[in-house]
């Protein structure tokens, strides 16, 4: 099927939903008589958000696009998940049988040709993009905040900076042109972002300003050779008496300089003044990643966000529940770096995954079946998954499940055809549900007859033996049900 810029192609539309309604039910039953039910649900379910995700991805409406990007990655996310859990668990069909019904999906809500595997290739540049800064940001917070570096180093260095009182002082005058310098870039950079919209600047806060111009060469020569000799012995017993003998001014000195707060405010303003100084190169960064249009960028990396958010609101009910000693049974509560790295990680290789797999999917659709698309992938992938688990189902559920997968493949071709002839001019549902009804009642003849031969002509008596047996039978009936439908 082609896509469109609209909803899912018209024509044939019937026999789509009811080919992915097939796959559905089919992968239902299997996975619940041959491992967890919850697992087969939590399968479909993301399969077909994930299906409705790539469908949604329309650019001409920035809403549907967003909510589009974000369950491309929930769905992804949901099936990567459940598929690692089956095949560590050592059912692999089960994987298989979810792969097959993501394909079905894809065909039916949003097609595996067009332009859907682009618009998906950008979401998952975009999202990614998104969790990778994020990741980044979240690496680096840890590394200096997390581990106690950035504290450790700001206590060694106002330790230092307060150590004596000729330090002190030298320290507190270099932060004040530190934060003057600061100042003046931030005042440049908001006139930058809002030219001719700034206010008009108070004299205190214009004397605040300097550039380095305004700082005189000996002014700085002096404060270094202050600070070279102010840590000597001489200097600092020299200082001290001279304090001893005037106790005012020792507390005076003591308040100001060897109490470190007015070194702090400095050093915050001077923080906040370079925080503000950036925000035209974040300004300017993010205007190169949005491009001409800001809204569209920002709808395909929806996913990215909304993966952002779950991972920062994770981290952070970790963090509380640390500080509160909450207790989680017998796990024990990690910390937020734990939370939120491995949620990033996992929606960055869910993304480029499920990516992988829709552009294997256009490829097999194309190369190795044209005439149904990816509908006979997904059906080859429902047959592959349900012989896996042969030995773990019913005789009658295999022997279903291979004619299912013929339905599947046959309503498959249907809609193919009625969208590659009738260019998307919808035929009546009368016309889909005699042709589906029609093929459903061969099937379950021939369903009927490849259980009757397998009990009663097959002269075999291991029970466990049949079930693989009649599997056998139905692809042979299936491969002459497809010759001769075809001719």
């Amino acid at each position: 099927m082609s896509a469109t810029s609209d909803d899912p192609p018209r024509a044939g539309v019937v026999s789509a939903r009811g080919a992915l309604a097939v796959a559905a039910c089919v992968t239902l039953v299997a996975v619940a008589l041959s491992g967890p039910a919850r697992l087969g649900a939590a399968g479909v379910a993301s399969a077909l958000v994930f299906g409705w995700g790539v469908g949604a991805l329309d650019p001409s409406r920035t809403r549907r696009l967003a909510l589009g990007s974000v369950a491309v990655l929930v769905g992804s996310a949901g099936i990567v998940a459940v598929g690692g859990f089956a095949v560590t668990t050592g059912r692999v069909g089960h994987a298989v049988l979810f792969a097959g019904v993501a394909a079905g999906a894809v065909a039916a809500l949003a097609g595996a040709a067009g332009d859907a595997p682009g618009r998906l290739t950008r979401v998952a540049s975009e999202s990614g993009f998104v969790a990778l800064v994020a990741l980044g940001l979240a690496v680096t917070w840890y590394l200096l905040v997390g581990t106690g570096f950035a504290a450790g180093l700001a206590a060694w260095a106002f330790a230092g900076a307060t150590a004596t009182p000729v330090l002190a002082a030298v320290w507190l005058q270099v932060a004040a042109l530190a934060a003057g310098l600061a100042a003046d870039r931030a005042a440049r950079a908001l006139e930058t972002l809002v030219p001719g919209r700034a206010g008009p600047e108070g004299d205190l806060a214009a004397a605040f300003r300097l550039t380095v111009d305004d700082v005189p060469r000996w002014y700085v020569a002096a404060l270094v050779v202050v600070g070279l000799f102010g840590a000597s012995a001489l200097v600092r017993e020299t200082v001290a008496a001279a304090l001893a003998a005037r106790p005012l001014v020792a507390r005076v000195v003591d308040a100001v300089l060897l109490g470190g707060a007015v070194h702090a405010a400095l050093g915050a303003a001077a923080a906040v003044s370079l925080c503000v100084a950036a925000a035209p190169a974040v300004h300017r960064a993010v205007v190169f990643w949005t491009g001409p249009s800001p809204g569209d960028t920002v709808a395909y990396a929806a996913g990215g966000f909304a993966a952002v958010a779950v991972a920062v609101a994770g981290g952070a009910l970790a963090a509380v529940a640390r500080a509160v000693d909450f207790p989680v049974g017998r796990v024990a509560v990690p910390n937020s770096i734990t939370v939120v790295v491995p949620a990033l990680v996992g929606a960055i290789c869910a993304l480029v995954a499920t990516l992988a797999f829709v552009h294997g999917l256009r490829l097999a659709a194309t190369k190795v079946a044209p005439r149904a698309g990816a509908f006979a992938v997904g059906a080859g992938l429902v047959l592959v998954g349900t012989a896996l688990l042969a030995d773990a189902l019913p005789t009658l559920v295999v022997v279903a499940a291979a004619a299912a997968a013929l339905a599947v493949w046959d309503l498959g071709v249907h809609a193919d055809g009625f969208e590659r002839d009738l260019g998307g001019v919808r035929p009546p549902t009368r016309t889909e549900l005699v042709h589906a009804t029609a093929t459903g009642g061969v099937l379950v003849a021939a369903t009927a007859v490849a259980l009757v031969v397998g009990y009663l002509a097959v002269p075999l008596r291991v029970s466990d033996e049949r079930a693989t047996v009649a599997l056998a039978l139905v692809m042979v009936s299936v491969v002459a049900f497809a010759v001769a439908l075809r001719e």
